[in-house]
C-alpha cells in the first residue's frame, strides 16, 4: 500500500468514526469561570493523545502542537497545556464516558464491525485488572493492601468486558471494583449493566470467565439471561474441582482426544499443543442445575530447538490441565469450536489488558490520579484501544496490514491526522513509500 493510500485509508476510517471522537454531550465538571478551552476539545486530544500511544500528560502536551487544526482533532487549536488537560479529566464524571463507549460498541455493531469471525457465536470475557497500585488513597474505590513490615499499598482494580469472538477484541465496558469487595462480588451488578446495555441488540450468546468469578450464582445469573456461560474451574470449587478431575483423568487415559490442535510454537512455552475432553456424566451436579457439561482442557509440551520448522517428537510433557464448566448443550458446540473458545478466553489478557499495560503503562498508574481521573483516564484509553484495534483488524484490508505493530498504527495514525484531507483525491497518483 503506498503512503497517500494509506494516509486517505486513515483518514476514512477517522471519519467514519467522526462520533468516537465527539464528545459534545459529556457534562463539563469545572467552574465556568475562566475556562479557556471546552471540554469536548481536551476530550478530544487525550484520546487522539492515547491513539498516538501517549504514557503521559505531558507527552499529550507534547503531540498536542502537532495535532491543533489537523483532521479529526475537534477543537484544538494550539497546544494543550498538561495541568488543563489534567484538571479537565480530574472533574470530569466517568458515567457518561461510560455510555459514551457503549455508544461506540453499539454503533460499531449496528456498522457490522463485531461480527463473530474468531467464533462461531458470539461471546464476551470478563475479568478483573489492577488499574493502579499507588502509595496513597487516590480514589475511593482503592483498596488498601498491606504487607507485614511494608508501607501499605493501594490497589485501584476494575472489572473488564471484552468481546472475544470478533477480529477486533474491543472492550465493551470498564468499571472499578470497589474497594470493599473482589471480582466475584461485583460480577452481579456488573452483568445487569451489561444486560442493560447489550441485551436488545444480542451483542453476545455466551459469557467466559476465569476462576475468580466461578460460582453457582454467577453461572445462575447468567444462564436466567438465557445465554452460555464458560467458566475455569479452580480450587475455589474445591469439590466441584475433585469430581471433575475424578470423572475426566480416567477418560484422558482410556480415550483418544475428541480434539486437538497441530503443534504450534509458543513464544514463551516452546512447542504446544492443546487437546479436549468433555462429559455430560456431571449434568446438574450439586446445586448447580444449569451444569451440562464438564470440559478438560490439556496442554502438551514437545521438546525441541525453538527456532526449528517441525517439533522434536520426544518425551511429551503435560503442561497444564484445566477444567471449565459450561451450560451449552453438548451438540452447540464442537470439540474444535471448545478449544478456540477456551484459547478466545485469552483475548482479553492478550489483546486488552496486555496493550493497556505494556502500550500505555495503565498498570503504572499513569495520568491522573486525583479526583475522577483514574476512572476517566481509563475510559478514554480503552476508546483509543477500541479505535485502533478496529482500524488494525476491520478497516485495513490486507493481510500485512492487519499484523502491524501497535507503533506502525502509531505512526500511520499520526500521518493520516496531520496530513490535509485525502478525501476527495483519486487513486491514480501512486507514491512510492
Amino acid at each position: 500500500m503506498t503512503v497517500r493510500r494509506r494516509i486517505k485509508t486513515v483518514q476514512s476510517f477517522l471519519r467514519q468514526r467522526k462520533d468516537a471522537l465527539d464528545f459534545d454531550a459529556i457534562p463539563d465538571g469545572r467552574d465556568p469561570r475562566g475556562q479557556r478551552w471546552p471540554l469536548e476539545a481536551l476530550l478530544s486530544a487525550a484520546v487522539l493523545g492515547m491513539m498516538l500511544l501517549a504514557r503521559s500528560l505531558r507527552a499529550t502536551e507534547d503531540l498536542s502542537e502537532d495535532l491543533a487544526g489537523a483532521q479529526g482533532a475537534r477543537g484544538i487549536k494550539r497546544r494543550v497545556p498538561d495541568s488543563t488537560l489534567g484538571d479537565a479529566l480530574s472533574v470530569t464524571d466517568p458515567e457518561p464516558l461510560r455510555k459514551h463507549l457503549h455508544r461506540h460498541i453499539l454503533s460499531e455493531h449496528r456498522r457490522k464491525a463485531l461480527e463473530p469471525t474468531v467464533l462461531p457465536l458470539g461471546a464476551i470475557s470478563i475479568d478483573g485488572k489492577t488499574n493502579a497500585t499507588l502509595d496513597h488513597a487516590a480514589n475511593q474505590d482503592c483498596q488498601e493492601q498491606s504487607a507485614e513490615g511494608k508501607e501499605p499499598q493501594f490497589v485501584y482494580r476494575e472489572v473488564n468486558a471484552t468481546l472475544i469472538s470478533s477480529s477486533a477484541a474491543v472492550c465493551i465496558d470498564r468499571k472499578p471494583i470497589p474497594a470493599a469487595t473482589n471480582d466475584m462480588g461485583v460480577f452481579a451488578a456488573h452483568y445487569a449493566d451489561l444486560k442493560k446495555t447489550y441485551g436488545r441488540a444480542n451483542l453476545f450468546e455466551l459469557v467466559a470467565t476465569d476462576a475468580g468469578f466461578t460460582s453457582e450464582e454467577n453461572a445462575g445469573i447468567v444462564n436466567d439471561d438465557g445465554k452460555a456461560y464458560w467458566m475455569a474451574l479452580k480450587g475455589n470449587q474445591p469439590e466441584l474441582l475433585a469430581e471433575a478431575r475424578r470423572v475426566l483423568l480416567p477418560q484422558a487415559l482410556r480415550e483418544e482426544p475428541e480434539a486437538q490442535t497441530d503443534w504450534e510454537l509458543d513464544s514463551s512455552r516452546g512447542w504446544i499443543r492443546r487437546q479436549l475432553w468433555r462429559t455430560d456424566e456431571m449434568a446438574g451436579w450439586g446445586q448447580w442445575s444449569h451444569l451440562r457439561q464438564v470440559v478438560l482442557v490439556r496442554v502438551l509440551r514437545a521438546p525441541g530447538s525453538l527456532h526449528g520448522p517441525e517439533p522434536h517428537q520426544g518425551p511429551i510433557q503435560i503442561l497444564e490441565e484445566r477444567f471449565h464448566l459450561t451450560n451449552l448443550v453438548r451438540g452447540r458446540l464442537n470439540g474444535a469450536a471448545l478449544l478456540r473458545l477456551a484459547r478466545a478466553h485469552w483475548r482479553i489478557e492478550n489483546n486488552l489488558h496486555g496493550a493497556l499495560d505494556i502500550q500505555w503503562q495503565e498498570d503504572h498508574g499513569r495520568w491522573v490520579h486525583r479526583g475522577n481521573g483514574l476512572p476517566v483516564t481509563s475510559l478514554l484509553r480503552a476508546l483509543a484501544y477500541n479505535l485502533l484495534s478496529l482500524l488494525r483488524a476491520v478497516h485495513l484490508r490486507t493481510d500485512k496490514s492487519r499484523e502491524a505493530r501497535w507503533q506502525q498504527l502509531r505512526d500511520w495514525m499520526r500521518d493520516a491526522l496531520i496530513w490535509p484531507s485525502l478525501a476527495d483525491e483519486t487513486e491514480a497518483t501512486p507514491v512510492t513509500p
